[in-house]
């Protein structure tokens, strides 16, 4: 996922891939665009389980109350897809709802809790699609709404 991500990254995006496997729940990707700086913790998944530690969890819950912004991006690999979201195998979710996605993972459920139509995931989901889609100016457009915002939590 990362190769691909980053392959198809503006080149005046700065992007610093974290290999910290000592723990610590620091995310595996700090990114600068446009002077917005945010995190990434990059998750892979075949089924609609997520491997997400309770270090994860607690970094990116203390990062978000202070204010700082990070999400967890995961990867659906596989024909395993969001039911009712046809091709798209990225979805983007707050940092800060790591306890619910370790939890839920990518359960669909209550109507209405994620974007866009139809079914979606038990915890909201901020953005959907694939890297060639558009995908990372969603991203960016993410990002805008939220650093520098003040806003703390979803």
């Amino acid at each position: 996922m990362w190769q691909r991500l980053r392959s198809a990254m503006p080149p005046m995006w700065h992007s610093t891939r974290i290999e910290n496997r000592a723990g610590g729940g620091v995310p595996d990707v700090h990114m600068c665009v446009d002077g917005l700086p945010f995190w990434l913790e990059l998750k892979i998944t075949k089924t609609h389980r997520l491997n997400i530690s309770a270090h994860q969890v607690s970094w990116n819950h203390a990062y978000s109350r202070a204010g700082g912004v990070s999400f967890f991006l995961v990867e659906v690999i596989s024909g395993n897809r969001i039911e009712g979201r046809g091709a798209d195998n990225l979805y983007l979710f707050a940092g800060d709802r790591g306890r619910e996605l370790a939890e839920n993972g990518l359960k669909s459920g209550i109507p209405g809790s994620g974007s866009g139509s139809g079914p979606s995931t038990i915890v909201p989901c901020l953005l959907s699609g694939s890297v060639g889609s558009g995908f990372l100016d969603g991203l960016l457009s993410v990002v805008r709404g939220r650093v520098g915002s003040g806003r703390v939590g979803t």
